[in-house]
């Protein structure tokens, strides 16, 4: 089963502001799937939940592409697919960039700051092995096991490779390989989730059933103050 949802955090609903948080999953058969979720950076003046959107969609239709044409399985193989995604994206935000008529160096770096900025994290899940991957904040969850990733509150955007005085750390994801044989589910998840509510999220809830419990969650005084996103694999047992 692999499924997703998102929620606007109640600071977010108190503002009128969008969700800048976005989610997507998908299986392109042969026991593959993969699921995504990103966090646009919401310091004001913000439309970062642009680039949220526009890049997971990039990103997931890239993914869907990529890995039904996989013929290794392995963590070597989607370690690979994973290689050729980062630049990609990244060449998808420069070129989506060049389209517009700048008028100076400034302009287009403010744009940028205000539009790109979000982090990307994902896995791919196939027969043979489970790859985490991300770039920036938030959580990896395995087995109910949770893995904070957390840079204090400076995710190294891949969108800083557009802005010439930002060096960033790195130029490719980041990535986990997770063994296959023992694993029940697994997800990720955006940094308005709570650790023990991500322990939650391997019990089956199909359909709309998994947006539900989440907008039931929220209602809990100290719940999904920022905005939320997950998406979740789940091993079913037929």
């Amino acid at each position: 089963m692999i499924q997703h949802a998102t929620i606007n955090g109640r600071s977010h609903r108190i503002t009128q502001q969008n969700s800048h948080d976005f989610a997507l999953s998908g299986s392109v058969g042969q026991g593959m799937y993969y699921g995504l979720v990103l966090d646009g950076c919401g310091s004001k003046p913000s439309h970062n939940e642009v680039g949220a959107k526009l890049l997971g969609q990039f990103a997931a239709s890239h993914l869907q592409g990529a890995l039904a044409a996989l013929t290794d399985h392995s963590p070597v193989g989607v370690t690979a697919v994973l290689d050729t995604l980062y630049p990609h994206c990244l060449q998808f935000l420069q070129q989506t960039t060049a389209l517009f008529p700048w008028q100076s160096a400034a302009e287009r770096a403010a744009f940028i700051s205000t539009h790109w900025l979000a982090t990307l994290l994902g896995f791919v899940v196939t027969p043979q092995t489970a790859v985490f991957f991300w770039q920036g904040d938030g959580y990896l969850v395995h087995n109910g096991h949770v893995i904070t990733l957390d840079s204090s509150n400076r995710p190294n955007y891949l969108a800083y490779h557009l802005l010439e005085e930002v060096a960033p750390s790195a130029d490719a994801f980041q990535t986990l390989v997770v063994e296959r044989p023992s694993l029940q589910w697994l997800a990720v998840a955006t940094d308005g989730w709570q650790p023990d509510l991500l322990q939650q999220l391997g019990e089956p809830r199909p359909g709309l059933q998994l947006a539900r419990w989440i907008n039931v969650q929220a209602r809990q005084h100290g719940r999904f103050e920022d905005d939320g996103a997950a998406a979740v694999w789940l091993k079913i047992i037929s």
